[in-house]
Order: structure tokens, then C-alpha cells, then sequence
């Protein structure tokens, strides 16, 4: 807030390297993640595709957002 107790107007985010590495791994397991739940194995489908999607959303999107 300035003196005159008005807001000030938004600002940019200022994304590092590091947040684009991270939003880019963040997609690169997306992408694996559904494909690994396309497959016909029930294992890939079940257990390591669900891993890997929440792991790119819940953790890397927000840690690339945040950092």
C-alpha cells in the first residue's frame, strides 16, 4: 500500500529458470502419466499413473508457481 493508502497495481510474475524447469518437468509427467494410464497393463494404470499425475500436479505445478 502506498502513503495515499491505495493499493498498488499488480505485478508481473518474474519466473527464474528454475520455475520454467519445473512447470516443464510438471508437463513432461503429465504427459507420461496419461499415457501410462492409456496403457493396458494394470499396473502402469493403477499405481504408477495416479502417482505420476499427482506428483505433477499437486507438487511440481505449485512449487513452479510458487518458487
Amino acid at each position: 500500500m502506498s502513503v495515499t493508502g491505495t493499493a498498488e497495481g499488480p505485478r508481473a510474475l518474474q519466473f527464474t529458470r528454475l520455475n520454467w524447469a519445473l512447470l516443464a518437468s510438471a508437463a513432461v509427467l503429465i504427459v507420461i502419466g496419461y499415457l501410462t494410464l492409456a496403457s493396458s497393463s494394470p499396473v502402469l494404470s493403477t499405481v504408477l499413473a495416479p502417482l505420476l499425475l499427482v506428483a505433477a500436479y499437486a507438487v511440481l505445478i505449485p512449487l513452479g508457481l510458487i518458487l
